[in-house]
């Protein structure tokens, strides 16, 4: 008679531990979830897609971009890596080249985009600081924000996203537009031709 309160007591010591045991699971399942999480997020990194294209000189279009925490995407010259590379390529040579990221490397900053908001973007235009003189490939490279400020201050400040350790780049072969000068001059040739056949 004397042993049954001693067993009920040993029993809810059990199912009190059990209790405990299960709770310090859940607890753990839920920190490791929000570690995957905090990792998931630490492993974000930026997207660029530039495709080759035709222009005018004075700007660029990056098809798309993916920026996880904002910032700009900037045009930079391609440098050949390799000393005996090509310096300048033309259309016929490379219409089918869509990446030569492994034979070129960014070189200096021809232009960036405006502040762009964290996420997607299609089809953003970069203005060039200084017009294209001939066909050429450049490379997009998405670059952070890193002073909050909404404004492109590299290389002081806002360095680009990197994976492994590397910029994340895409390059293009940008083709001037042909006969756009020559149409002008064109043009004029024949407007000057009229006003001297109507003089007298």
């Amino acid at each position: 008679m004397v042993m049954l309160p001693r067993a009920r007591t040993v029993g809810v010591a059990v199912i009190a531990t059990l209790v405990l045991v299960s709770g310090a699971s859940i607890a753990f399942a839920a920190i490791d979830a929000s570690t995957a999480q905090d990792n998931e997020t630490e492993n974000e990194t930026a997207t660029v897609t530039f495709e080759n294209q035709t222009s005018n000189g004075s700007a660029v279009v990056v098809n798309n971009t993916t920026l996880p925490e904002g910032g700009f995407v900037a045009i930079h010259e391609a440098a050949p890596v390799d000393e005996n590379a090509t310096d300048n390529m033309t259309a016929d040579e490379n219409e089918t080249v869509t990446n030569m990221s492994e034979e070129y490397a960014p070189g200096a900053v021809l232009g960036n985009s405006s502040y762009l908001g964290s996420g997607d973007h299609e089809n953003v235009t970069v203005e060039l600081n200084e017009s294209l003189e001939e066909s050429q490939v450049l490379i997009a490279m998405p670059h952070q924000d890193t002073n909050d400020n909404q404004t492109y201050e590299f290389p002081e400040a806002d360095g680009p996203y990197t994976s492994d350790g590397e910029p994340v780049i895409d390059d293009a072969l940008i083709t001037l537009e042909d006969g756009m000068n020559e149409t002008m001059g064109d043009d004029m040739g024949d407007d000057d031709m009229m006003d001297n056949e109507s003089e007298p």
